[in-house]
C-alpha cells in the first residue's frame, strides 16, 4: 500500500505493533507510486471475498520467511518485512475503519502431515483480531495482540517445549541472509511429509529453527474459543 499522506510521528511509521509484528508483500510499483506494495491478506470470512481482507501477520520471524518461500511463485516474490514499515490506511478504508488482522499461530497438520493449500502455501492455524481505527488515530496506529491471541500463541509453543522462542526471533536478527536462506530450505527439507487440503486438522506443526526440528501439537491445545481457523 501506498501512503496517502504523511504519518504524524517523528520515526515516520504510521503503524507501531505490540509484539513486533512481520508481514508478507510483493512490490508493484505504480505511476507516481514507486513504494506500492501489496501485503498478503486473507478473507475476513473463508472463502467469502465480499467479507473483507484481514492482513496476514506474523509474531515469529521464521514462520514469516517459511510462508513467502511457499507463497511466492514466478513473477512475484514474497518479501517479510517489519509491520511498522507498512501503511495500513488504505486497508482500514477499504475496510469501512477497521482493521482485521489474521495473526499466524503455526501449521495445520494432519497426523505428523503438513496441509498443503491448492495452490501451494502451507495452511496456517490463526486467530482474527479486528480492530477499530477512528479518524483521529488513523496517523499514529497503535496496536497490541489481544490476550486470547498471545495466549493461544504461547500455550502452543510451550506444549512444545520451545520455551524460548522470544530467545530464537533475536537470534535470527544475526544470522545473515544466507544463514535465513540456508536455515528455511532446512525447514522445508526435514518436512515429514505433507497432506492436501480437506484431511482432517487435528494437529499444529511448529518449526524451531535453533533445533532444525518440527514439532506437533494437539489441535485442541489451540482450540476452544471463537475466531480460530485452519486457513486453506
Amino acid at each position: 500500500m501506498a501512503q496517502p499522506n504523511p504519518p504524524s510521528r517523528p520515526c515516520g511509521h504510521v503503524l507501531h505493533t505490540t509484539p513486533e509484528l512481520f508481514l508478507l508483500v510483493n512490490y508493484a510499483p505504480r505511476e507516481g507510486e514507486p513504494n506500492w506494495c501489496n501485503a498478503l491478506c486473507e478473507f475476513v470470512e473463508e472463502g467469502d471475498a465480499d467479507s473483507g481482507d484481514a492482513l496476514s501477520v506474523h509474531i515469529s520471524p521464521f514462520d514469516a520467511l517459511l510462508d513467502a518461500a511457499f507463497m511466492s511463485g514466478p513473477g512475484k516474490p514474497y518479501h517479510v518485512v517489519r509491520a511498522a514499515t507498512f501503511d495500513p490506511r488504505p486497508l482500514i478504508r477499504h475496510g469501512g475503519g477497521k482493521l482485521h488482522l489474521n495473526l499466524h499461530c503455526g501449521w495445520a497438520a494432519s497426523d505428523g502431515r503438513i496441509v498443503v493449500r491448492r495452490k501451494g502455501a502451507l495452511a496456517s492455524v490463526c486467530m482474527m483480531q479486528t480492530e477499530d481505527i477512528p479518524q483521529t488515530r488513523l496517523d499514529a496506529i497503535d496496536l497490541e495482540i489481544g490476550p486470547e491471541g498471545m495466549a493461544r500463541y504461547e500455550r502452543l509453543r510451550e506444549h512444545a517445549g520451545l520455551f524460548a522462542h522470544a530467545d530464537s526471533h533475536g537470534l535470527l536478527e544475526t544470522w545473515t541472509e544466507q544463514q535465513r536462506h540456508q536455515a528455511v530450505g532446512l525447514a522445508i527439507q526435514r518436512m515429514p511429509g505433507v497432506v492436501p487440503v480437506g484431511a482432517e486438522v487435528d494437529q499444529v506443526a511448529l518449526y524451531d529453527p535453533e533445533a532444525a526440528q518440527w514439532h506437533f501439537v494437539p489441535i485442541a491445545v489451540f482450540r476452544g474459543g471463537p475466531g480460530v481457523k485452519a486457513t486453506a
